[in-house]
């Protein structure tokens, strides 16, 4: 599946629990849609559904998505339940 927008990505990745929409993304789109969702936030919401497939896919968890969620630490809108669940995925 060719991603065109990241939104729609980020409307898979929401579905994910109910579907396997995102699942069928390739690897490339499936890292810019947890990029964005981590990284463009301005709430925990979509950082905690890209947490959400994160756990559940750990052989999907890149160099660059490590960055990202060290990074997203700092974020004004991550609370301490966000930042001990990044913790433990980068155990």
């Amino acid at each position: 599946m060719h991603l065109m927008d990241v939104r729609h990505g980020l409307l898979l990745l929401e579905q994910q629990e109910c579907n396997q929409s995102f699942n069928e993304l390739n690897a490339e789109n499936k890292v810019k849609v947890l990029q964005y969702a981590l990284g463009e936030s301005v709430s925990v919401y979509w950082p905690n559904l890209a947490l959400n497939w994160i756990e559940n896919n750990p052989e999907s968890l890149t160099t660059i998505l490590k960055g990202i969620l060290i990074e997203s630490i700092g974020k004004h809108w991550a609370n301490q339940h966000y930042k001990h669940r990044v913790k433990r995925i980068l155990k």
